[in-house]
């Protein structure tokens, strides 16, 4: 991530199915926080404590099949290398074999960033 000077956004992370997280960064850190549920079509009450915003955002996005679920991350920085940038962050994105296995597989899969196992 040479370059980046700060960055933030929020994540859709396969083991995590029904969690926002939120990343930020600051020069060499980086805080990644579960913060919220996705939006669920059949959950009136989410939409309904929603603010406006995330409820416009949540349409704007909206995918039949997975809802509002997605990854946006801005970085800003110096020189960036948005190639590398990009590279890096498509390698950490599940396969097409391993998304047509299902939520089930994916709740599965070892989470290297926010494992609260510290081996």
């Amino acid at each position: 991530m040479r370059g980046v000077v700060c960055s933030r956004g929020h994540l859709w992370l396969s083991n995590r199915p029904d969690s926002v997280v939120t990343w930020r960064s600051a020069s060499a850190h980086l805080e990644l926080r579960e913060a919220d549920r996705w939006l669920e079509p059949e959950e009136a009450w989410a939409w309904q404590t929603a603010t406006p915003q995330r409820r416009t955002l949540a349409s704007w996005s909206w995918h039949d099949y997975y809802g509002e679920r997605r990854n946006e991350i801005v970085f800003t920085g110096v020189d960036l290398d948005e190639g590398a940038i990009r590279l890096g962050l498509d390698e950490a994105l599940l396969t097409v074999h391993e998304l047509a296995q299902g939520r089930e597989e994916w709740a599965a899969i070892p989470d290297p960033l926010l494992s609260n196992d510290p081996g």
